[in-house]
């Protein structure tokens, strides 16, 4: 095992793990203490999520990644008050995700995959938490940061287009074949 020492948290490692690709606009990075979210869209294609529960590498993910990506969805659907495709809103997105929790409950030995439901014993549930976390710290960033907020509205109708035109594309293979036959 490696041991990575770092000052500015997920910022280094996205960073790191971005090289060689072109990001849409600056990391944004927003935490308190239990909590740390970095987020950035690059050129690259798919979604790439590295999240932590403790300091522990969750490499499947679990509650914490699932109630992430909802509330991110929900979080810049409510910024640009325009109802986006998920997968568009998601498209080319690079995201560090790190929580602590009191007890976690991992779905497996390998502590890979997070099966809590709540932050602590009374605590709210992960999902509220995080939802909570996201609109009001990462709206308020976009509002503060409206020139890095028009990048991911760009990035977001790019990959709109782009589904879209792969959609026409497919529908006149179709036609095409249709036509052949």
């Amino acid at each position: 095992n490696k041991i990575y020492k770092s000052t500015g948290g997920l910022k280094d490692l996205l960073l790191h793990k971005s090289e060689g690709y072109n990001l849409a606009y600056p990391i944004i990075h927003l935490k308190n203490t239990d909590i740390e979210i970095a987020i950035t869209h690059s050129d690259n294609y798919g979604e790439e999520y590295y999240s932590f529960v403790n300091g522990q590498h969750t490499v499947h993910g679990g509650t914490h990644l699932s109630a992430f990506k909802e509330s991110l969805v929900r979080s810049v659907r409510d910024f640009y008050k325009k109802d986006f495709d998920v997968s568009d809103i998601r498209a080319s997105i690079v995201v560090g995700l790190s929580i602590r929790l009191q007890n976690p409950v991992f779905e497996s030995q390998t502590k890979n995959k997070l099966g809590s439901i709540d932050m602590e014993s009374s605590g709210p549930t992960i999902k509220v938490y995080i939802n909570d976390f996201l609109k009001t710290e990462f709206d308020n960033f976009l509002h503060k940061n409206s020139e890095i907020a028009n990048m991911i509205l760009n990035k977001i109708v790019q990959s709109e287009k782009e589904s879209q035109s792969m959609h026409s594309h497919n529908l006149i293979n179709v036609i095409r074949e249709g036509l052949n036959d």
